[in-house]
């Protein structure tokens, strides 16, 4: 079985997201100098413990060096919401890796687009970067520094948002806003990656795990679909649902 899941806010989060409970926290992530930042609860544990019969294909938005922070299995997986896949050995997928270097070739330089869009924000109220995967940019995140919940990002993404090509997705989902140019999806890198794992045996039944809108996509390929019913997609699915 193989169980592609998304990773924050689905299998942990921060401390400060965490729902009291008797029982003792499992550091799941580490920021870049090491501060611990993701926790799982005593019942995500056991969940972990319960996904871990089956193969574990983390799909995230974390890019390489931020997913190597994790404790969770590295090898296969997706980051960096698509721009790279990990191969069962460990080694990033160069075919992949170039499918995306022809479709980006197509389109206006992510960076360019971010140079222009970024021009002027102000730097105390919010941090921003491109994330990349070797000499591939892929997409822009945004993130208030005046809180974790990221009310002010809900204006920025309105007075932004006419700076990016029709096709670019945005995506915004707590402190985090992101902007994805159309070639750049989970969806496409877990079909490409499923059709690999697959190839043994092609009814391998395949979970997918996430909390967002933008893990629908993947989710749609796989058999049976599971999210935490404190998500932003249960939260969806539930809206002005009359069996609620």
């Amino acid at each position: 079985m193989l169980i592609l899941t998304d990773l924050d806010d689905t299998l942990f989060q921060t401390a400060r997201k965490c729902p009291e409970t008797t029982g003792e926290l499992k550091v799941m992530s580490y920021l870049v100098d090491g501060t611990e930042s993701g926790f799982a609860t005593p019942r995500q544990q056991r969940t972990l413990s319960w996904l871990s019969h089956g193969r574990i294909v983390p799909v995230t938005a974390r890019d390489r060096d931020v997913l190597a922070r994790v404790n969770i299995d590295q090898a296969p997986a997706i980051c960096a919401n698509g721009g790279c896949v990990i191969g069962i050995d460990g080694e990033v997928d160069l075919k992949w890796h170039a499918i995306l270097q022809e479709r980006a070739a197509k389109g206006t330089p992510v960076r360019e687009i971010y140079e222009h869009a970024t021009e002027g924000l102000d730097a105390e109220r919010f941090r921003h970067w491109v994330v990349a995967e070797g000499d591939l940019d892929l997409y822009i995140v945004i993130k208030s520094n005046t809180g974790e919940n990221g009310a002010d990002l809900q204006d920025l993404e309105t007075q932004l948002s006419r700076h990016f090509p029709a096709d670019w997705r945005i995506h915004r989902n707590g402190n985090n806003l992101a902007f994805l140019p159309s070639w750049l999806n989970k969806r496409e890198a877990a079909r490409y990656l499923i059709e690999q794992l697959r190839a043994a045996d092609e009814d391998r039944p395949v979970i997918g795990i996430g909390d967002s809108h933008s893990d629908v996509g993947f989710m749609d390929l796989c058999d049976y679909a599971m999210t935490p019913t404190t998500s932003q997609l249960w939260k969806h699915v539930t809206s002005q649902n009359a069996w609620c």
